[in-house]
């Protein structure tokens, strides 16, 4: 582990603990989806929380738009049925690149295994958002949704077989029992996007 860039990351959670809600939901948004926002990514997962008096799910539904549009990035919040909690758990998107992830051999085997309509990546969507907000238990969670995260398939599929991570290879934006090494890549370009965007909010203050 790079500590140096790490601590990059402990002091933006620092800078932005204490600021207004409508400020923390968006810088945790620029932070933690910039390897989508910046087009290297098919989707984030982001559970957005912080205090459980705070309505996050109503300040995300106002602001999502303004804040993601102009990016061409487009959001679904998989949550919004879910009642009594303070938290948002919101999937962000580049359709292009979430429709190439979904609709490549392997995925489409696992998709079609799991229920999802295939060819079809709104209906994927909708599909994805009624078995989460079903309230699923950690037992019945969909771990498909690796592939939404643009998560290799034959690691998806890995994975959903043998959830005590037997035989993995390397733990870090996903479990890994593939290609190890381009897996190591790949982190290292979504850890980059994201501390870029934690230096630019620490630095614009």
């Amino acid at each position: 582990m790079n500590y140096k860039k790490e601590n990059i990351i402990y002091k933006f959670m620092e800078h932005i603990k204490d600021s207004d809600i409508e400020n923390f939901v968006r810088n945790i948004l620029f932070c933690f989806a910039a390897p989508t926002i910046k087009g290297i990514k098919a989707a984030c997962l982001i559970n957005f929380r912080r205090h459980e008096d705070e309505d996050i799910k109503t300040i995300w539904k106002e602001n999502a738009n303004e804040w993601l549009s102009p990016l061409g990035v487009q959001w679904l919040l998989l949550n919004e049925n879910e009642h009594g909690s303070g938290n948002a758990l919101v999937l962000v998107y580049r359709r292009e690149l979430l429709a190439r992830a979904l609709g490549c051999d392997e995925a489409c085997k696992i998709l079609k295994s799991c229920g999802y309509p295939l060819n079809d990546p709104d209906g994927c969507l909708n599909c994805l958002r009624k078995k989460i907000s079903c309230g699923c238990t950690s037992s019945c969670f969909p771990h498909e949704i690796g592939l939404f995260l643009d998560y290799p398939p034959y690691d998806v599929k890995c994975f959903m077989e043998n959830r005590k991570c037997e035989n993995q290879l390397r733990n870090g934006y996903w479990n890994v029992y593939g290609n190890v090494g381009k897996a190591r890549r790949t982190f290292r370009k979504y850890r980059r996007a994201e501390l870029d965007a934690a230096r630019s909010i620490l630095t614009a203050g």
